[in-house]
């Protein structure tokens, strides 16, 4: 079943060139299907020079430096193409997304594309009519599960919590629990860092896992543990590698190597497809198109393999297997339930109501 089906369960160029470009309609209402992209992506970037003004990138995560790799890649490979990508919750980026075509009346969206975790905005700026209808190159290659038969949006690439990440400077691989449960018991009092459930929808959405696999005592045993909790997904793992007595935590990614590893669980636990799509009201429709395809592109989606991010293209997963056979990881459960708000909701209050509302600075912001 397709992403956007799931979701709905809740809720100057050459002559040629330029009859191309018409062609990419932006309606983006249903039963309006965009063609593939048919040009190469320098076609694509010679009709992107022709504009003016800065692309300006919604780029969804909790750390300034986690939009580095691809502003530095973009600019090196499209000089002259000016980009503004600004990394924030993705939360944030769909609030200010949603108050800027309000305010202006529908005119403007703030910002030209959005790459977040929020997968269900996706579905209901589709039915306002507020996305632009584009098949990047490689479209074909996305599992259908993954895009918006229509060309709204499609998933970029995988993101997953719930690996158990470690400091294998102290600890060895058998010295760290298979299951979650494991985590309260005493030896791993005061030595977890992880992220508020309340404070991120997916960690929302794994700890949720967790209770309807060992219940809610669970959560209360682990509200004993003196856990570090912290906001932002990325701060347990600068934990980890500069706090000697933190020794593991579920709630982060391993990704810069040196004293960490990652050991995957017995439990179930979550990935999901970080999903972009290009805004209708856009001024900058080529050089959106330029970044979308980029981003789809073996180039960028091989630095993206580097960094054990994974694939949303069929052609690119790892040999003997695919990102559906993963154990205990099931790719579009995060977006059933991420369409439900009011079941979201309750879930956070639950987890307000045993470890307090989220405390301190935004992780943008606290240099971790």
């Amino acid at each position: 079943m397709q992403l956007q089906s799931l979701l709905l369960l809740a809720l100057p160029l050459t002559a040629a060139a330029a009859s191309h470009s018409a062609s990419m309609g932006k309606n983006s209402f249903p039963g309006h299907r965009a063609a593939e992209e048919k040009r190469s992506i320098d076609q694509i970037y010679a009709a992107a020079k022709k504009e003016s003004g800065s692309l300006k990138v919604a780029w969804g995560g909790d750390e300034k430096r986690a939009g580095l790799p691809v502003v530095e890649a973009f600019t090196k490979r499209f000089p002259g193409i000016k980009l503004d990508l600004t990394v924030d919750l993705s939360k944030y980026h769909d609030s200010r997304a949603d108050r800027a075509w309000a305010v202006s009346g529908g005119q403007t969206d703030g910002m030209d594309i959005a790459v977040l975790q929020t997968v269900h905005d996706f579905v209901r700026w589709k039915g306002q009519g507020r996305l632009m209808n584009y098949k990047p190159l490689k479209w074909a290659e996305v599992y259908p599960a993954f895009r918006d038969e229509e060309g709204s949006f499609l998933g970029c690439f995988i993101y997953s919590f719930g690996s158990i990440v470690y400091n294998n400077a102290t600890l060895t691989e058998d010295d760290v629990p298979s299951s979650y449960a494991d985590f309260v018991q005493p030896r791993w009092h005061s030595k977890l860092t992880l992220t508020l459930p309340n404070d991120d929808d997916a960690i929302a959405y794994l700890f949720s896992q967790i209770i309807q696999t060992h219940g809610w005592p669970w959560l209360s045993a682990l509200a004993q543990q003196n856990v570090t909790w912290v906001r932002g997904s990325a701060t347990p793992a600068t934990l980890l590698s500069t706090t000697p007595s933190l020794l593991a935590s579920f709630t982060t990614s391993n990704r810069s190597g040196g004293k960490m590893a990652a050991k995957a669980p017995s439990d179930p636990y979550m990935q999901w497809p970080q999903t972009g799509a290009i805004f209708k009201s856009t001024k900058m429709p080529e050089s959106a198109r330029l970044f979308m395809s980029f981003i789809m592109s073996d180039e960028w989606q091989a630095e993206l393999a580097k960094g054990g991010i994974g694939m949303t293209r069929r052609d690119l997963q790892p040999e003997g297997t695919t990102v559906w056979e993963g154990e205990n990881l099931e790719p579009m459960g995060f977006g059933r339930w991420m369409a439900d708000r009011e079941n979201v909701e309750w879930w956070k209050l639950q987890f307000e109501t045993t470890l307090g509302t989220p405390q301190g600075i935004s992780p943008l912001e606290d240099d971790l």
